[in-house]
């Protein structure tokens, strides 16, 4: 029995451990790992040249819109997701109005400009798009729903929507009977005190990153953190936190889990990699470290890590807002960066090089759990027979400084200028090769949309993943 591709000379990496292993891959697919002396022939053969070869990296938060049409930034910004070693991205969708007026043509859209795999979170402003919440589950398969509980005052530069805590408490009803895959989404700052402190902040004259980040200290988003977890419990509705910036969620959720209630934790490379006081941030000019939730500090930084090494923070997402620059004043800049290429070198070098956490944890927690949390396992995350031939080849000895040339991407990343190391060689992509050696090979529209299966709503949740 003929294979179309072996990828050989690999160090296999699962959230288990590393293992010496071939992999041989038919009709995009996972057939087989083991010693390539007992592997089938192959049509092609890969030599991964003794790197470490993990599951394709599935993004669960990804934002792609702007200022150019969407049918250019699927392709543009899928193709610096390839760079990066991401196969999979869970993008974020919001509406003006319904999603069932909205969505169908966006939906069309991604299945013919996508790089790469795709699946989608809704955001969810108004009390009308709660009460469709149902419909939204059984037309379009999408039981994740992201709520802003603040930090969005009205008229701010991106439009999002900040909703009040019956919107919230409504929807989480709704969520709560969506099946193993249904997630409410909390964006955890508080509309109140931002919107106060802010203000106090622009009278005093503060125009740069350490007096947008005094605007939204860290007690707005624990305060918010804190209220989720208590409406949810009285829903008993799952609940994911995005974007998790302060120490303390480590503990409240390590807290409500011992008590049985589902309440995971993600962060981003940012977050861990930079600090609200970071001096080439202060030089790159307006806005490039302006983010929501803000840079935070180093003893939340450790805390951080601490959550990825003891299981309590289940996923890293990239963030990846592709938003050009303007140059206006530093309140006037749109908040967020590009990410998509960067997030696994950086937790490469930051976590794994630097000795914070394990090659394994990096699979389990930007692979492995997203996957099984989002309802994509084990068709994605895992390298094992039957998944998806989604792989990343990665290179932990050669340095490459943060620019355009590397990234492949025209939006300005919080890293430009930073030399990092734990870059991809190699992406594939259900069995072809999207990237390899600084080029993207794949087309716009080879990528999936995938839907999630119909919920089984007598199976187990698959939250606790770690």
């Amino acid at each position: 029995m003929r294979v179309d591709t072996i990828v050989a000379n690999g160090r296999v990496v699962s959230p288990s451990g590393v293992v010496d292993a071939a992999i041989a891959i038919r009709d995009g697919r996972v057939v087989a790992i083991g010693d390539e002396s007992v592997l089938p022939e192959a049509t092609e053969r890969i030599d991964a040249e003794g790197k470490y070869v993990l599951p394709g990296i599935v993004d669960p938060h990804v934002h792609l819109g702007g200022g150019r049409p969407l049918s250019e930034i699927f392709a543009s910004e899928t193709a610096c997701a390839a760079v990066g070693g991401v196969t999979t991205v869970l993008q974020y969708r919001r509406s003006p109005s319904t999603f069932l007026e909205t969505f169908p043509a966006e939906f069309e859209l991604a299945q013919t400009r996508m790089l790469v795999d795709t699946q989608f979170h809704f955001i969810i402003s108004t009390m009308e798009q709660v009460k469709e919440i149902p419909r939204y589950a059984k037309e379009f398969g999408v039981t994740s729903f992201k709520f802003y509980m603040g930090g969005y005052e009205p008229g701010n530069p991106i439009g999002l929507v900040s909703v009040n805590d019956a919107v919230l408490y409504a929807a989480m009803e709704h969520i709560r009977d969506l099946g193993p895959y249904g997630w409410c989404m909390v964006h955890c700052e508080d509309d109140s005190l931002v919107c106060h402190l802010t203000a106090q902040v622009k009278a005093e004259g503060g125009k740069d990153l350490a007096a947008y980040s005094e605007s939204r200290p860290d007690f707005v988003e624990e305060q918010d953190l804190l209220r989720a977890i208590w409406l949810a419990d009285l829903q008993g509705c799952p609940l994911y936190v995005p974007h998790t910036t302060v120490g303390m969620a480590v503990d409240a959720a390590a807290e409500s889990r011992r008590k049985g209630r589902v309440v995971v934790l993600e962060t981003c490379p940012h977050y861990l990699a930079l600090t609200a006081d970071n001096p080439r941030l202060s030089a790159e000019g307006s806005g490039v470290g302006k983010v929501a939730p803000a840079l935070r500090n180093h003893e939340h930084q450790a805390e951080l890590w601490r959550g990825l090494r003891e299981g309590w923070i289940s996923t890293i997402g990239s963030d990846h807002v592709p938003i050009a620059k303007s140059g206006k004043g530093f309140w006037e800049e749109a908040p967020g960066f590009a990410g998509l290429a960067t997030m696994l070198p950086v937790v490469l070098t930051e976590g794994v090089l630097a000795g914070r956490i394990s090659i394994e944890k990096v699979v389990e927690t930007m692979a492995y759990n997203p996957a099984r949390l989002f309802g994509l396992y084990p068709r994605k995350g895992t390298l094992q027979p039957g998944a998806d031939a989604d792989l990343v080849i990665v290179d932990m000895e050669t340095e490459k400084v943060v620019g355009p040339d590397v990234t492949q991407s025209e939006y300005v990343s919080a890293f430009e200028g930073v030399p990092l190391r734990g870059w991809p060689t190699l992406t594939m992509r259900r069995g072809e090769v999207i990237y390899r050696d600084g080029k993207v090979l794949a087309e716009p529209g080879s990528g999936q949309v995938i839907v999630k299966p119909e919920p089984d709503l007598t199976k187990e949740r698959n939250w606790h993943a770690a």
